[in-house]
């Protein structure tokens, strides 16, 4: 039978798991609006398109969050896994299972999903932004060498938390 503690850190898990669920649904609502917005929500409103621009940070921002609970997700089984193996030798075995899984890259979809949506999202912002047509000019449009430097320091962020992400990884499980 589980101990109180052990069933509060399988608890934590589930929560975790959970909750970055749910950032990758807000991802793609917060990606949209702010697609929506650009356009215009309606033929009489002023596009701005410049807001396709702030993608990559919204991405960054939610993405920064998902690695987090990753991370906190595999602590607590490198836990589970080295620290209490006479508590439950079952629960060791499967964490143990699930690290050579892992290792092998076969719970890498998720976070390949993670990263290839914010980079799509974050190119294809400034496919819209430079070249579709635009109906009318943007009333708060910036310079486009700003506009150029400010995707790329959002693309890089999205990036360097990706790597930022996986050297977490390696001293979790290290």
């Amino acid at each position: 039978m589980d101990s109180p503690s052990r069933r509060q850190l399988k608890d934590e898990i589930n929560k975790a798991n959970e909750q970055e669920h749910d950032l990758a649904k807000w991802k793609l609502a917060v990606a949209a609006a702010l697609g929506v917005a650009a356009f215009g929500i309606t033929k009489d409103s002023q596009p701005s398109h410049w807001l396709l621009l702030l993608v990559p940070f919204v991405c960054a921002y939610i993405d920064l969050y998902a690695y987090q609970y990753q991370l906190r997700i595999m602590a607590l089984a490198q836990f589970l896994r080295r620290d209490q193996p006479e508590d439950d030798p079952v629960l060791r075995q499967y964490e143990l299972a699930c690290l050579n899984w892992r290792n092998n890259g076969a719970f890498s979809l998720g976070t390949g999903a993670g990263l290839g949506s914010s980079i799509l999202a974050s190119v294809a912002g400034p496919i819209f932004y430079f070249l579709v047509p635009k109906r009318q000019p943007d009333s708060l449009l910036v310079p486009t060498c700003w506009a150029v430097y400010i995707w790329l320091f959002g693309l890089f962020l999205i990036i360097f938390l990706y790597v930022y992400f996986r050297l977490g990884v390696k001293k979790i499980e290290s």
